[in-house]
């Protein structure tokens, strides 16, 4: 089984980050399971972080079609599933409609997974816009009436603060005790870590509960499901749906998309 990563981080400047997922997918992957990391090329964010751009509905919609143009490349390239590492989610819509092998996204399995544990799920993310950007993607969920509290680390981080992290990351400790116990408090009896970077940086930290609440590990999760529903796809137990959600382009109207249209 090959499973296409697909990171919105540009890995090549988060080196802690992608060591740290590899080692973590070679430490939880099934036997014979192989993850190829992807991430968005040098230069998409030019100085600014993830965390900034994404911030702003234009940027999300850049970075989602540089997204897509890379896990289209997936079902040609023989992979058996993409598994689009953000709490983001971009393209995802996109992608399932225009690929037949299961696409998973870390927010939707990470709530999925939530609701089978608890009945109600807090969100710990690291930014004040990180945090409406996820309401956003748990409203499209419908899955609202199941999260209590989605809540910034305080003060707020970004991609390259938490890469520094890894050489502190007591620092980060701090900050995501007292974000949970906010979110604890509302209610919540699971936590999501909703940052890919912040996710790996708390798996490292080893904390897997906080005050009898579980704490889920959203890589090895997210890879767990994938690899679940590539089972379920090649034992034909389930697909896509194309009626509603997710159409896919019929061969005849891409033909003519692709075909340009004579003058005169």
């Amino acid at each position: 089984m090959r499973i296409w990563h697909q990171s919105v981080t540009e890995l090549e400047a988060l080196p802690h980050y992608a060591e740290s997922l590899a080692r973590r997918f070679a430490a939880v992957a099934g036997p014979g399971v192989e993850i190829v990391l992807h991430g968005v090329p040098i230069g998409t964010y030019g100085t600014s972080s993830p965390a900034q751009a994404l911030e702003y509905p234009r940027e999300r919609t850049r970075v989602a079609n540089v997204v897509l143009g890379q896990v289209e490349r997936a079902e040609r390239e023989g992979f058996d599933a993409v598994m689009i590492a953000s709490f983001a989610e971009p393209a995802l819509r996109e992608a399932r409609a225009v690929l037949d092998i299961p696409v998973t996204s870390m927010m939707e399995s990470c709530l999925l997974a939530g609701c089978s544990v608890a009945p109600l799920i807090g969100i710990i993310t690291i930014s004040p816009a990180g945090a409406r950007m996820l309401r956003e993607c748990v409203d499209r969920h419908q899955l609202h009436t199941r999260i209590v509290g989605i809540v910034s680390l305080d003060p707020a981080f970004d991609e390259f603060d938490l890469q520094r992290a890894f050489g502190e990351p007591e620092k980060v400790r701090a900050a995501f005790e007292s974000a949970a116990r906010k979110v604890i408090n509302a209610g919540a009896d699971v936590i999501i870590p909703g940052e890919g970077v912040l996710n790996e940086l708390v798996a490292h930290l080893d904390i897997r509960d906080l005050d009898r609440v579980g704490v889920i590990d959203a890589t090895a999760l997210t890879l767990m499901h994938t690899e679940m529903l590539v089972r379920a796809y090649q034992r034909s137990v389930l697909r896509t749906g194309r009626r509603w959600a997710y159409p896919k382009v019929p061969a005849d109207l891409r033909d003519a998309l692709d075909t340009p249209r004579r003058r005169g």
